[in-house]
């Protein structure tokens, strides 16, 4: 690459958002260099979505095996820690491999450069000692791992979604802070596995839940099989040995302690773009010096910027990312002239057991009066009871006015795949009776959502 150059839209990051950028950027028409010091290969391939879904699927087998004598199949189950966390690498790198392909031949053609970026004014950025002047910049950073504070002190314990899979063996008892859908995902598939787990979570947050009595039936189904404390006070730290000693209150104020291996931090994540320059760009930053974009342009403010992807914390997903990704790399390829597209409807997944999921618009959001809920409990459900999940609760929302489907909340066996259905049925605008006129075969766990509908139907006429 040359000493410098210039180009019409710089990229910093290619990870999902950064490839989706540069491919959409490029596809306009635009000459573009992507920058990211590595690792090379995405967030969702490397560290995220599927090497964690590997680890709940080995979580899945063991407690598959331990939960057969329901049906008079009797089997004893041993877990090696170790070979499971080989496999679980050996299938991560199969993914980051495919993902290396597309970064490979860009880096063949100089178009992917591994420099840390900086910016140094508004239209230009170094890297590696070399000057690029751009038309346009698209930052796709990602996002990093907060660490709370007092943890901090003790870095030689935590573990955090960048390491958890490069373990060589499981450890014996794990503190998870956090009960997002990172710690509750891989909290419930550790316990699976045999770890001694306990979960710290804050305000009886669970997941993506915001609907207050289904969470509460969430948190009652996960402490059944975890040492889940939906909300407590952090006490103290203190090294014992190889061990670290947590101490803290629950939310009644009893006093609780244990002694773990490690801790797996899982309190969120903030936007990779320290180091980045962002003082020298003019761009308007909060009061948290972050950059705010615009969730139908992905433009900040009236700047040449563009952000997407996690470093824009709107809605951290891999399918959120490539859509921002896109709209950012048309937009920055065709700066100064922008154009908003529509958001998907929203969909949020854990992948535990039960499943967790919000479609649409969740519960906090809706405003009293203007919606009625339909539900369904998975203990009467055909399908999850022959399955031995007859757990958990579905709820529908439908504008009173229109009778449009609003949103949902979901606790409950396969929650993914009817998640889906209702996101679809959202995103083309169907009324309750429209979908309710809609095929449901038998015996399936969809039947249930048919039931969630009618309760809902009969509530938006006032029957119920």
């Amino acid at each position: 690459m040359a000493k410098n150059m210039k180009v019409d839209v710089a990229i910093i990051g290619a990870g999902t958002a950064g490839l989706f950028a540069r491919h959409y950027a490029a596809k306009a028409g635009a000459k573009t260099l992507m920058l990211d010091p590595g690792p090379l290969g995405t967030t969702c391939a490397r560290v995220g979505c599927m090497p964690s879904k590997l680890l709940l699927a080995a979580a899945e087998a063991a407690h598959g095996a331990r939960q057969a004598a329901a049906y008079g199949v009797k089997t004893r189950v041993s877990v090696d820690g170790a070979e499971v966390l080989r496999k679980l690498r050996s299938g991560r790198d199969a993914f980051v491999g495919s993902t290396m392909k597309e970064c490979n031949e860009l880096l063949a053609k100089k178009q992917l450069v591994k420099e840390r970026a900086e910016f140094t004014g508004p239209r230009t950025l170094t890297a590696g000692g070399r000057t690029i002047e751009f038309k346009a910049a698209v930052i796709a950073t990602g996002s990093i791992t907060i660490v709370p504070k007092p943890y901090q002190a003790y870095p030689e314990f935590l573990l955090t979604r960048e390491d958890i899979f490069e373990l060589k063996k499981l450890p014996s008892r794990l503190l998870v802070a956090g009960a997002g859908l990172i710690g509750l995902e891989l909290g419930q598939a550790l316990s699976r596995l045999g770890v001694r787990v306990t979960v710290l979570g804050l305000d009886r947050l669970l997941g993506p839940l915001t609907d207050p009595a289904l969470r509460e039936e969430a948190i009652k189904i996960f402490s059944s099989e975890l040492d889940l404390c939906p909300h407590h006070q952090l006490a103290g730290l203190k090294r014992e040995g190889k061990l670290l000693r947590v101490s803290y209150k629950d939310a009644a104020g009893k006093k609780r302690s244990g002694a773990f291996d490690g801790v797996l931090v899982a309190a969120g994540q903030r936007p990779a773009l320290d180091n980045l320059g962002l003082e020298h760009t003019g761009m308007p930053l909060d009061g948290r010096g972050l950059p705010q974009a615009d969730s139908g342009t992905m433009r900040v403010g009236s700047t040449r910027f563009f952000i997407a992807g996690d470093a824009d914390p709107f809605r951290p997903s891999q399918h959120e990312a490539a859509f921002e990704g896109r709209v950012a790399g048309r937009n920055a390829a065709r700066y100064p002239r922008v154009e908003a597209e529509r958001r998907y409807c929203r969909l949020a997944i854990a992948f535990t057991d039960p499943q967790l999921a919000v479609v649409g618009k969740a519960r906090r959001e809706l405003a009293p009066g203007t919606f009625c809920c339909g539900e369904l409990e998975y203990k009467d459900q055909g399908r999850a009871r022959i399955m031995n999940a007859g757990r958990g609760r579905l709820k529908v929302y439908g504008a009173r006015r229109t009778g449009l489907l609003l949103g949902a909340e979901i606790a409950g066996p396969r929650a993914e795949h009817a998640a889906h259905l209702l996101a679809w049925c959202i995103e083309k605008k169907m009324t309750v009776p429209e979908m309710l006129r809609l095929p449901v075969y038998h015996p399936v766990l969809e039947e249930g959502l048919r039931e969630a509908l009618e309760d809902l139907s009969a509530r938006l006429r006032g029957r119920a």
